[in-house]
Order: structure tokens, then sequence, then C-alpha cells
């Protein structure tokens, strides 16, 4: 070999090992965990940040908090510098602040202030304000952010008022979820309880920030619980609790229109069932939704060029009651968040067909509900 073959060889070899130790370190990741502290079968402390390696799902628990009371949905700062828990407990609930260090994992608790609604189980946050869904209240809360790591008290509360048509699920509003808009514009909030989206313009500044313009009617019974927005913010994709329906939604100037609506129950037979969650992939290319109950499964849609959908898979989650669930930075990997099996299963992804492969590897954490991916920030 001459020696500017060698060089050539040590260069090429000194790159494919860069590469190699590049992709390792891409690995790397950082998970966080809410969970619920009331389990029967199990301790929780509450929040759970794990190191997870994406290539060999082997895990490390870098930190948990401790005493913080079912603290089921966290929401990351813009800056991924703190983080917001909901904690559901009726009329006692609230909302703590944590001061979060994403090399260490180590969460400070910071701040925790009361809910003026029961049950609060999603919460949003950007540099400026905190806004909370409470269930059981029927109402929408904002908090104003003081000096990052603090809260106010409730500078805004929003009550709902009304009657669904299932007898026992909608006997009054029960506010799901709420989400930006992906302009920040606006805030969009589910009501499973009253079969309803509300559309909020969003002053973020304001003294209160949400200024209802609208509303959409879902159809009875069908209770809409989670939103998707795309990346260009015109479509969104809602998942229906008590119908197990998927619809596809325009949003253009803040008014909602009906565009599909695809069920997820595959087999003409009575079971139990309840709709849960729902993301699209960075290329946007695909989108999952789990259900829980009987079903405990997990659904794979292609996304279309007009944006509508396509069921190309259904398969079991290996766990019971499947709540929410984390698409991994890389895309090769789905976290599926199996409250009742305590733990969260991990799944292989295709690329090209999107479908999902169970690799009977888990991270085990009592009664997990949210888990999001520091890096993603969601």
């Amino acid at each position: 070999m001459t020696i500017s073959a060698k060089i050539g060889f040590r260069l090429r070899k000194s790159f494919v090992i860069t590469i190699l130790f590049m992709a390792s370190l891409s690995a790397q990741n950082t998970i966080i965990v809410g969970t619920y502290t009331n389990s029967k079968d199990c301790n929780s402390g509450g929040i759970y940040v794990f190191d997870f390696d994406e290539n060999t799902f082997d895990y490390n628990l870098k930190s948990n908090t401790e005493n913080i009371i079912n603290p089921s949905f966290v929401s990351l700062s813009p800056d991924k510098k703190h983080l917001f828990a909901v904690n559901e407990n009726g009329d006692k609930s609230t909302v703590t602040a944590f001061r979060f260090e994403g090399s260490s994992g180590k969460l400070t608790r910071t701040d925790e202030k009361a809910t003026k609604g029961e049950d609060p189980c999603f919460i949003i946050t950007d540099k400026n304000n905190i806004i909370v869904a409470n269930y059981s209240g029927g109402s929408i809360n904002v908090f104003k952010r003081i000096d990052n790591s603090k809260m106010s008290e409730v500078i805004q509360n929003i009550t709902f008022q009304g009657l669904g048509h299932h007898p026992e699920r909608q006997e009054k509003s029960h506010i799901h979820q709420v989400q930006f808009s992906q302009n920040h514009q606006y805030v969009v909030a589910t009501d499973l309880g009253l079969d309803k989206i509300y559309i909020f313009r969003y002053h973020a500044s304001a003294d209160q920030p949400l200024e209802k313009i609208g509303e959409f009617d879902t159809k009875k019974g069908s209770g809409p619980r989670h939103i998707a927005f795309n990346k260009k913010g015109n479509l969104l994709y809602l998942v229906q609790e008590l119908s197990g329906d998927l619809s596809v939604l325009s949003f253009e100037d803040g008014k909602l229109k009906l565009l599909q609506e695809e069920s997820l129950i595959s087999r003409n037979v009575h079971f139990k069932f309840r709709a849960a969650d729902v993301h699209l992939t960075d290329k946007e290319d695909f989108l999952y939704v789990t259900n829980r109950d009987d079903a405990d499964d997990i659904t794979t849609f292609k996304i279309l060029e007009n944006g509508l959908v396509e069921k190309v898979q259904q398969i079991k989650t290996t766990g019971r009651n499947p709540r929410n669930f984390a698409i991994s930075p890389n895309n090769r990997l789905v976290l599926i968040a199996n409250q009742d099996t305590n733990r969260i299963n991990i799944f292989t992804r295709d690329a090209q067909s999107g479908k999902l492969t169970a690799t009977h590897h888990f991270i085990p954490v009592c009664a997990p509900v949210n888990v999001i991916f520091y890096e993603n920030g969601k």
C-alpha cells in the first residue's frame, strides 16, 4: 500500500469512528415520567428522570421526587430549565414548579399553587404563563410565571357549564387538554364532557391571556380528549375517548372544520375501550393513537399528502391501560406508558411503513401516565 493510500485509509477509518461515536452520543437521551402516586399495587414518589439509550434500551434512574401527589402530566419550559406538573388531588389539587438541571436530572421544587378546579389533567407553559386543564372542575386556569421558577395565584379562571350525552361520563364539563396553536396565537381546549372544542385567542402578556372566540361541536357522545397540530398549524388531529374515533380537522383563522373521521375500533364486537393519546412523527408522515381497557392497543395511521389519514396497523401495547406515549428524538422508537402494568414499553418503529414492533424491553415505573423526552421538550 502506498503512503497516500495508507493516509486515505486512516482518514476513512477515523471518519467512520467519528460517525459511530457521534451516533453513540446522539443515542443518549433523558426521559421524564409523570405518575400516579395513589396506586394500590406499587409505590411512586412522583416524577422520575431517567438516562435512556435509544440503541441498547438501557436506562438509569437519575433522580426522582418524593411526596408529590399524582403529578400525572408535566410540561417543560421552552428553555428546558423549569418543569411544571399538575397534582390531581380533588379539591386539594395544585400545580407544582421545579427548577430542572438537564445534565444531572435534578429537580428542585420552587413553588406550588392551588388550582381553581378539581383534578388538573394537562398542563402547558411558555415564557409568560402556565395553562392548566381541570378535568373534574370543568375549567381552565392560567398562572403567570414570575422570575421563571415562581408562579402567581390563578390570574384567569374560565369555567364551563352544561350536560353531555353520556349519562355517566358526560354529567358536566370535563376539560381534558389545552394546547398552543403552532403560531402561538391561539389556545385550543377539549371538553370531553360537553363534546366541544374551545378556541381562545392568546394574549401572552395580558392580565387575562385567554379570549374565547369560538367553539366547535363534535358528534354527541364522542368525548374529545387529546389533539395534535401539524407543523403548519392548519390541521388538527383529535382523538375522541368515548366514541373511539380519530378526527382530522382544518384550522384556519381560529376556526375548525371536520375533514375526516376514522374509527379506532377494528372489530365489530362489544368491548370496553377509552381512546387516549395522539402524536405525529417529526416528518408528519405517520400518526399514532393509543386506546385503553379491553383494546389496550396502539394504531398507526399514514398521513396522506392532503393531510387525511389511512390506517396501516393496530397492535397490542403489551401492557394494560396505555396512556400518554412519546416518539424518540431519532424517530426509531415509541415509548408507551402502561399505567396498570407499571412499565413503559419500548417499541421499534419502521421509518418506511410506520409500523411498530414490540421489543419486549421496558422501563419499570409505578403507575406511569406521561412520558416526555427532554431533548424534544415534549
